[in-house]
């Protein structure tokens, strides 16, 4: 092929400015295209000497060499690779994405021999121009009667090729970058190997920079996962959290379909989220060991964002934009593949080690239920691995446990509110403790809104004990109550604060409680949407009296009676609000007050003598004799 200058072929030039300008959104990938090129580079002569004898300097070094100098402002990357004649630059060179590496594996019969190949040459080469002003390519071809040959361009008008009098004592491919006056960084010695760390960590072969070896580590993801010890993947660990101590426990992921896969994934040590804070996971996109995406958030579902780790898989193309790597029909099979690899590690973890997963429950529990609130796809496999706390129980529990104990209970039972200890003395428990059903509690306002959500598991519904239910034998609030004066009077006395006012088949050692009726909201679920919408109006609800209790039994003979009906209705409001603050609400404080304080002068003025009415001696009195 004659030397001389030459167009690029086609569109090329426009072309070349969209890559440059849009398909890569960081100058330091340049570097990363170079190498990867020049790995490909290495691996094809080293399958090719596997082969042929007749090969150009035989016992070369098999390396990468990156040179920076300052005074001339260029750079310099050159490998001991296969190299290229005249005519293979032309056509490696001269047309976008022509891709030297794939041409040569597909010309390969041995599937193992050509695994490590990256298999891009072209688009990913054009990157220099975002850093270079003019770039002059040098290659000698491992064929021991090619001529050596230049290829050089600025990247607007087309390219010159010539073919060089006298070879170079090396082998392979040296590319000199004249770099732009704005892109200067790129001859510190430092920036070049920070960008290595980042993208080239985990190439097969010695970089050296100004003479010096740049850091390397072993890609423990590439390996079967029988062969790597736990010691080394707690290393890889502290690796990728920056030694964030041991995390709780890791997934390897070694697939061939639907996709090639190799994966690492680990759960951390500990969430932020305790402290007020995000947990910041994230997993890297590798394609055969060559960062592709330091971040792909998407690879994984955000209920899944607390995971670190690294996916490597030769069916994502290497030199394409973040944007296009995360909207491709690969990458959404791997999303696939990861997920569900992680939620079945996950639940066999369940199964095996119940202690760690309690562990592992504590620290990212709530992003399992934020799952449920967000991903309609994984509803059913967050369910299975949510943990519950238990009424009268340290226990932590699935889902699955409480059918298990409570196979005829016609729903799963459940008691919401914030905290714990005040849960387990509310009287709505009172039933379920006599009759041995098993209640959840559930103490954060997320919980109910996992379980609201969810509606029933295994086609068992969820029941909120505080709201009316078959299962007690009670009624529903809406029956009539003229035929028990008690009630009557009761109910048209505090119609402006209950719904109605009944007797309870719940209660058993408490004297009175307040019941949602129907799919009513939990006591603390209608504070929070209270604290959401200042207009929000809660349901009225049903007042429940235990016939059984002294306090009733009392409260009904004074109303019968008829006397002191001032002071009655005063001890009758208290109810409400005692029972107001039994389910952790704050009754209208003012008059609370004022009753309070109604009632407390005519307990102090019949002590004294001074009661005006007598009415609390003369109750007093009476309830003595009774």
């Amino acid at each position: 092929m004659a030397p001389g200058k030459r167009a690029f072929e086609s569109d090329v030039a426009q072309t070349m400015q969209i890559l440059v300008h849009s398909l890569y959104r960081e100058r330091d990938i340049f570097l990363r295209e170079l190498v990867s090129n020049a790995v490909d580079a290495i691996h094809r002569f080293r399958i090719t000497q596997m082969t042929r004898e007749d090969v150009v300097n035989p016992d070369q070094s098999l390396d990468i060499q990156i040179e920076t100098d300052k005074e001339s402002g260029t750079l310099v990357i050159r490998d001991g690779g296969c190299g290229m004649t005249e005519s293979e630059l032309v056509e490696q060179l001269g047309t976008i994405a022509h891709s030297g590496s794939r041409k040569f594996i597909q010309s390969l019969s041995d599937d193992e021999a050509s695994r490590d190949l990256i298999g891009q040459f072209g688009v990913g080469f054009y990157a220099v121009f975002m850093v270079a002003e003019h770039v002059t390519v040098t290659s000698r071809s491992w064929q021991p009667d090619a001529a050596a040959a230049t290829w050089s361009s600025n990247g607007s008008d087309g390219y010159e090729t010539d073919v060089l009098a006298e070879a170079p004592s090396w082998r392979g491919t040296e590319i000199r970058l004249r770099l732009r006056e704005d892109a200067s960084e790129y001859l510190e010695p430092e920036r070049i190997r920070a960008i290595l760390s980042r993208y080239s960590r985990f190439v097969p072969f010695p970089i050296q920079v100004n003479g010096e070896t740049a850091e390397r580590s072993e890609p423990i993801w590439m390996q079967t996962p029988s062969t790597v010890t736990e010691d080394q993947y707690k290393s890889f660990y502290g690796y990728l959290a920056g030694g964030a101590g041991d995390p709780i426990t890791w997934l390897h992921v070694h697939s061939d379909a639907p996709v090639d896969l190799k994966a690492i994934l680990y759960v951390p040590g500990m969430s932020l989220l305790k402290f007020g804070m995000e947990d910041q996971g994230g997993v890297a996109l590798y394609r055969r060991k060559v960062l592709i995406d330091g971040n792909a958030e998407e690879l994984l579902p955000q209920f899944l964002r607390f995971v670190k780790g690294l996916a490597d898989s030769e069916d994502v193309e290497l030199n394409v934009s973040r944007e296009t790597v995360q909207n491709s029909p690969v990458f959404r099979r791997i999303r696939k593949v990861l997920t569900g690899r992680v939620l079945k590690h996950l639940g066999s973890m369940l199964k095996s080690d119940r202690e760690q997963y309690a562990a592992f429950f504590e620290e990212f529990g709530p992003y399992l239920k934020d799952g449920i609130l967000r991903e309609l796809d994984h509803q059913s496999e967050l369910a299975d691995l949510l943990l519950f706390n238990l009424a009268d129980s340290e226990e932590m529990i699935t889902l699955s446990d409480y059918l298990e104990r409570a196979s005829k209970a016609p729903a799963i039972y459940y008691i919401a509110g914030a905290d714990r200890k005040k849960l387990e003395g509310s009287p709505h428990l009172e039933y379920y403790r006599k009759e041995n059903i098993p209640v959840l509690l559930l103490p954060q306002p997320l919980d109910e809104l996992v379980v609201g959500r969810l509606g029933q598991y295994q086609d068992v519904p969820f029941k909120l004990v505080s709201q009316s239910d078959d299962q007690t034998g009670e009624q529903t609030g809406d029956e009539p109550t003229d035929s028990d004066p008690f009630l009557a009077k009761l109910t048209e006395l505090l119609s402006d604060r209950v719904r109605s006012v009944r007797y309870s088949t719940r209660l058993v050692d408490s004297p009175y409680c307040l019941v949602t009726t129907g799919t009513g909201m939990s006591a603390s679920m209608e504070q929070m949407m209270q604290a959401m919408n200042e207009n929000y109006q809660p349901v009225q609800r049903v007042l429940e009296l235990n016939p059984d209790h002294d306090l009733i039994r009392k409260l009904k003979d004074r109303v019968e009676s008829g006397i002191h009906p001032e002071q009655t209705e005063l001890i009758i409001h208290q109810i409400v609000d005692s029972a107001l603050l039994l389910d952790h609400q704050v009754p209208p404080v003012n008059e609370m007050a004022g009753r309070l304080n109604r009632l407390m002068d005519e307990v102090l003025s019949a002590e004294s003598g001074q009661s005006d009415g007598t009415d609390l001696a003369s109750s007093t009195g009476e309830e003595n004799k009774s």
